[in-house]
């Protein structure tokens, strides 16, 4: 999950990245590397469940927002 935990990193503080994953996510979530998994915990925008895997629940803060997309 290390690459999804970056991306999503990433995503939060590099603001061209973020309109270029709103404009083509499959795009950045290959180019990143993710695998099925990963992708699919993205596309399903579960944010307990991106927590849960990531780790990132146990932060003080996290801010997610997660967009639902046809492929």
């Amino acid at each position: 999950m290390t690459r999804l935990i970056e991306l999503l990193k990433r995503l939060g503080a590099d603001a061209k990245l973020a309109e270029v994953y709103k404009r083509n996510p499959q795009k950045v979530m290959e180019e990143t590397g993710l695998n099925k998994e990963e992708m699919m915990l993205l596309k399903e925008g579960d944010t307990k469940k991106l927590k849960d895997a990531t780790g990132l629940g146990s932060l003080k803060k996290t801010n997610i927002i997660v967009k639902a997309y046809d492929q």
